[in-house]
């Protein structure tokens, strides 16, 4: 009732005009202006046929009329009638062979059709002599990014912005095909030529300080993010991104307080609290953490990372069963993830379900057999429930789904020579030390009881004076 009473309020007299025409059988005048607006009127509520008899009704009052033939054009392709859309706008062009709106709307028709080429020529034609160039440039950009060419697409997004450096969608288009293409190096020099040029634009800055995420130049990051703040104090994208990169330098206070202030423009994004979240995590204040995530959680429940950093606090916190429910709940939305797979396992065990645990990692090797991270922790789970056998086991099956992983060859070796098995760990130890003698020293630090044994020592020794 509502929004019939809105609807009401919000119609234009000229379509109250025209509607009460019609009741009353009389004929009113309306110029183009007043026809179009009737139109659009009904365009907006979906009702493309009734826009369509307005329209032809409209092109009987005013024969020929450029801005009512392109409407019916537009229309006629709404409604699926594309080549009578194109046999009318060809005639139109014989009237008016130089006008962009006509080639602007052929592009489109034939986008629509995905014929990507003849809509690229079209929206050419109508750079001659259009209002908005920089718009035209990014209609043959996103076409060029419809056929796959990338690079075209981002050198049509750079004429846009050529003329228009305030262009926010040609700055983010750009943004996503670096980020898509891994072109970080040039995503930088885009954005840095760009501020060049428009040392105020807001987006620039913004998005260099992502191309810097990108490169692990989190500092140089964050100067960006300054720069654009500095412009713009209330750019919450800035506050976020610099939150996060200072969280990658693991500068925690000052994240939370970028966070925050990217929170107090917006309280309504999930991910803003799971962040904030996860910052508290990482600070080991379990508490605020696990607030933060069920923040997350009630915004938007589909937040599996929420869902799983909540189980996570209640790990580290004793709670193991409590724990359980939260990651299960995780894993319902994603339950082919090996790395939540692998959590929800390790509850499992601390909670003293040891066949569980077992089952659930088998779980996530089914999903993920190239997984080396859920080999490590299952080989592990079973070394540390002294289930030594299972553990070389384990590392014995890690090692043929990836042969080319000298550190769980390593492992296997030092779970063989810690098992007394030491002319099968030799065999393994001594490939794992052709391949890479120094990876010998991180298995020492894993396993410090290594360096009381003899044969293992003797194979170091012997490959280290080679």
């Amino acid at each position: 009732m509502k929004n019939q009473i809105e609807d009401n309020i919000n119609i234009p007299w000229q379509v109250e005009k025209f509607e009460e025409q019609e009741k009353l059988s009389r004929s009113v005048y309306f110029d183009v202006d007043d026809f179009e607006e009737v139109i659009d009127f009904y365009v907006y509520r979906g009702k493309y046929n009734r826009a369509l008899k307005v329209s032809d009704y409209a092109l009987r009052v005013h024969e020929g009329a450029l801005p009512l033939l392109l409407k019916k054009a537009q229309l006629l392709a709404t409604l699926n009638r594309e080549d009578r859309a194109l046999e009318l706008l060809a005639e139109v062009e014989g009237m008016e062979p130089s006008n962009s709106d006509i080639f602007l709307t052929k592009g489109a028709i034939y986008s629509q059709l995905r014929n990507y080429e003849k809509a690229i020529e079209e929206y050419k034609k109508a750079l001659e002599d259009a209002e908005e160039p920089d718009f035209v440039y990014i209609n043959i950009a996103f076409e060029y990014e419809n056929l796959g060419n990338f690079s075209k697409t981002i050198e049509y997004l750079g004429k846009a912005l050529e003329l228009n450096p305030d262009n926010d969608l040609a700055i983010y288009e750009a943004a996503y095909c670096f980020d898509l293409l891994s072109l970080t190096e040039e995503s930088i020099a885009f954005f840095q030529k760009l501020i060049d040029r428009h040392p105020y634009s807001i987006e620039a800055w913004f998005n260099l300080g992502v191309s810097y995420i990108n490169a692990g130049l989190y500092e140089k990051a964050l100067e960006a993010f300054d720069y654009s703040l500095a412009i713009d104090e209330d750019h919450e994208h800035s506050y976020f991104h610099k939150g996060y990169a200072l969280s990658l330098l693991n500068r925690f206070n000052e994240a939370l307080e970028a966070y925050k202030q990217s929170l107090a423009e917006n309280e309504t994004d999930a991910m803003k609290f799971y962040y904030i979240g996860e910052c508290y995590e990482k600070m080991e204040d379990y508490t605020n953490a696990s607030d933060y995530y069920h923040k997350a959680t009630r915004l938007d429940p589909t937040v599996v990372d929420a869902w799983m950093g909540i189980g996570v606090c209640e790990l580290e916190t004793g709670n193991p069963r409590k724990a359980l429910r939260y990651l299960e709940r995780g894993i319902e939305l994603d339950p082919e993830n090996p790395g939540y797979l692998c959590l929800l396992a390790d509850a499992y065990i601390t909670s003293g379900d040891m066949d569980k645990g077992m089952a659930t990692f088998e779980k996530a090797l089914e999903s993920d057999p190239s997984d080396e991270e859920t080999w490590f922790e299952y080989a592990e789970a079973q070394w540390h429930s002294e289930k030594r056998e299972e553990a070389i086991l384990v590392a014995i099956r890690a090692l043929d789904a990836l042969p080319d992983n000298n550190t769980l060859r390593y492992r296997l070796a030092a779970y063989l020579f810690l098992s007394g098995k030491a002319n099968q760990a030799t065999f393994f130890m001594e490939e794992a030390l052709v391949k890479n003698f120094e990876g010998h020293a991180q298995l020492l630090e894993t396993f410090p009881a290594l360096a009381e044994n003899s044969s293992f020592m003797n194979l170091v020794d012997l490959y280290r004076n080679q």
